[in-house]
């Protein structure tokens, strides 16, 4: 597990496979955090109301902000990683040739990084101001 906080000299791949893993242990604690808030509804509402101010202050806003972002994230890099495994995303293969090459530098899997990212801005600004409308 050291080696997912050793960052020098890491590629692309290797940032986006550990920022995939960040954002699902994340989104996971938000789920089991989430079930146990709407669990609290059984104590009454005055411990309701004051659980559903945290959630409607600013702070509540911005995490919420926070957790859409690594859902967008988590999700678009998900169907990255789909589509490397089927094969979608992979150079055809050829001789090796120095100096080597990998798929990472492919046009392919480059494009759809440069897509999935703008995809995420424009998703995250959408989600933001819906939440803070």
């Amino acid at each position: 597990m050291r080696e997912w906080f050793r960052i020098l000299g890491w590629n692309k791949e290797r940032t986006l496979m550990a920022l995939h893993r960040i954002t699902g242990w994340g989104l996971t604690l938000f789920i089991v955090g989430h079930i146990v808030f709407v669990h609290e509804v059984r104590y009454g509402s005055y411990v309701w109301n004051s659980l559903l101010a945290i959630d409607e202050s600013v702070l509540g806003k911005v995490l919420l902000v926070v957790i859409m972002m690594a859902l967008i994230f988590h999700g678009l890099n998900g169907i990255r990683i789909m589509l490397i495994e089927s094969g979608h995303l992979l150079t055809k293969p050829k001789e090796q040739e120095y100096p080597y090459t990998t798929w990472l530098t492919g046009k392919r899997h480059q494009t759809y990084v440069m897509i999935m990212g703008v995809i995420g801005i424009v998703l995250t600004i959408v989600a933001g101001l819906v939440i803070f409308s």
